[in-house]
């Protein structure tokens, strides 16, 4: 996929389908090997459906953000972009998520494990062929021609309103929020982190939530 050049606004879209694009990655060959091989432990199955649905709500509010945020923002400075076809392809994820939810809620039944990750790997599959595409377009018809119309000082402004709202989403924080850190290796997660607020960083993260989150960290960065 081609890049544009990182001012703000392409940084903060970059760093999140990144982040997006890992934890589908992650969760479809993790899914591959639990049909395999079946899971280590106890610990191990709940940590893959935490990460799983952190990654579901990541993704929704990411695209809520742009429907309600981004996308109004720019739709006069913009007036070719796609913005109608993009957020309708939002709206045929959401049907993909639901499966998801599904699949997971399936797989958290006793008796239901095989036949739960089979709809799941196949409900992740197909999430992951239109996100591709999905993020192509984005960056070839707005990400790039968007940088050029928006000074610094305003391009700031907008990171921090993309990522207000995407928290007031992306719940429960309590695995939303190391997800969305520890799906980046440390010198973006450094750079993504200031946009967060200092109390998640230094204390909830690390000490008040460590417990609700730590089952995911085989599937996390370090």
């Amino acid at each position: 996929m081609s890049r544009p050049t990182e001012s703000n606004i392409a940084a903060s879209f970059l760093k999140i389908h990144d982040i997006i694009t890992r934890g589908l990655t992650v969760s479809i060959e993790t899914v591959q090997r639990a049909r395999q091989h079946g899971f280590q432990d106890k610990h191990s199955r709940e940590g893959l459906f935490n990460y799983i649905r952190a990654l579901s709500s990541v993704l929704h509010s990411h695209h809520l953000t742009e429907d309600e945020v981004a996308f109004p923002y720019f739709r006069d400075r913009l007036p070719e972009a796609p913005f109608d076809t993009l957020i309708e392809w939002h709206r045929e994820m959401v049907v993909i998520l639901d499966e998801i939810k599904l699949a997971v809620e399936e797989c958290e039944k006793g008796d239901q494990l095989e036949s739960g990750l089979r709809d799941l790997e196949a409900a992740l599959a197909k999430l992951d062929e239109s996100w591709q595409p999905h993020i192509q377009m984005e960056m070839d018809e707005f990400i790039a021609k968007a940088d050029a119309l928006v000074p610094v000082e305003e391009q700031l402004r907008l990171v921090r309103r993309f990522t207000e709202h995407g928290l007031e989403i992306a719940v429960p924080h309590y695995l939303t929020v190391p997800f969305l850190l520890y799906n980046l290796p440390p010198e973006d997660r450094a750079v993504f982190s200031r946009e967060l607020p200092a109390e998640m960083i230094q204390r909830l993260v690390p000490v008040v939530w460590k417990e609700r989150w730590e089952s995911m960290r085989p599937y996390l960065l370090a």
